[in-house]
């Protein structure tokens, strides 16, 4: 999806993907500069639109997260940015349709729940508001010797081999027109200043000896 505004995000829905377009009209933005600054207007342009990219995937997880009861740190990591390039004069944010694994929504400790004389404590897991207890899960290390941990199920009543538990993804809530709003606020708040900003540090490179 393209259009002429001078600022607009492009929204397109894939099997496995939901992405977010951010574009702006190169021409009214480069008008008044003046030679020097044309020189190094394309620069700042790919710079700005990848920290915008960013700054609208910060509001976007900041939105979603707590709708959730999950940390912002794991919504961004569901949200991709493909970066901009000269070729390539727009970034775009992209949603995958992956949930997200249910260590996020534990409530209190995730450290491992093992402990002395072998007995287990019990998991509690809040999501979307609701508490829930997993009477028969447990929390370890993601891998021997790991900091991060996770919450497993075990599939049979041997040892092994075990089944990591995963909450809700965040495509939902990123399609909605609430959060598509926050990131399309963002963008509009942030281009020109950042556009401005990396125009002068870009001028500065150039003219230093």
């Amino acid at each position: 999806m393209r259009t002429q505004e001078a600022l607009h995000i492009a929204v397109e829905s894939f099997p496995m993907a939901f992405d977010i377009t951010v574009q702006h009209d190169l021409k009214k933005l480069r008008r008044g500069l003046n030679a020097l600054e044309t020189k190094v207007a394309p620069q700042a342009t790919i710079r700005t639109l990848n920290r915008v990219a960013e700054s609208a995937k910060v509001a976007s997880a900041r939105h979603i997260a707590p709708q959730m009861n999950s940390r912002q740190a794991a919504v961004k990591r569901r949200i991709e940015t493909h970066k901009a390039t000269f070729k390539q004069l727009w970034a775009t944010l992209v949603a995958r349709d992956r949930a997200l694994q249910l260590i996020e929504f534990v409530v209190g400790s995730k450290k491992p729940t093992q402990q002395p004389g072998g007995k287990r404590g019990l998991v509690r897991a809040k999501v979307y508001g609701k508490t829930r207890t997993l009477t028969d899960a447990f929390i370890a290390p993601r891998r021997r010797g790991s900091s991060k941990t996770t919450v497993y199920v075990r599939k049979s009543g041997k040892r092994l081999p075990l089944k990591m538990l995963f909450g809700p993804g965040i495509m939902q809530l990123f399609r909605q027109r609430e959060n598509d709003a926050i990131m399309q606020a963002k963008v509009q708040e942030r281009f020109e200043p950042e556009f401005h900003r990396n125009l002068a540090f870009y001028l500065n490179r150039y003219k230093q000896p």
